[in-house]
Parts: structure tokens; sequence; C-alpha cells
């Protein structure tokens, strides 16, 4: 398997643990657990970009 592949499903792992603790943070109430967690997801979003842009250029 290529370090792309790996890279794309850590990532993506990344991005859906943000999901869950997004949702736990609004399910307890907590407004800087919520913040925190958007702030997370959004980077992991940030974060694919580049890795997608590598992707297109190496085809």
């Amino acid at each position: 398997m290529k370090i792309f592949y790996f890279e794309l499903i850590g990532l993506i792992c990344f991005f859906i643990s943000g999901l869950f603790f997004i949702v736990a943070g609004i399910r307890s109430e907590d407004l800087l657990s919520t913040i925190g967690s958007i702030v997370w997801t959004f980077a992991c979003v940030l974060w694919l970009i580049p890795v997608f842009s590598r992707r297109g250029q190496q085809s």
C-alpha cells in the first residue's frame, strides 16, 4: 500500500474522531470542548488539501 493511502486513511480517521468529539461536546453542553473539536476538525480538512494536491501532482 502506498504512503498516500496511509496518510489519507489516518487523516480521515482524525476527521471522524473530531466529529465524534463535536457531538460529545454538544451533548455535554461543554462549549470549550465543542469549539476545540470544531477547530480540530477544520484543521484536519486543511491538512487534507496538501495531501490531495500532492496526489494530483504524482499522477
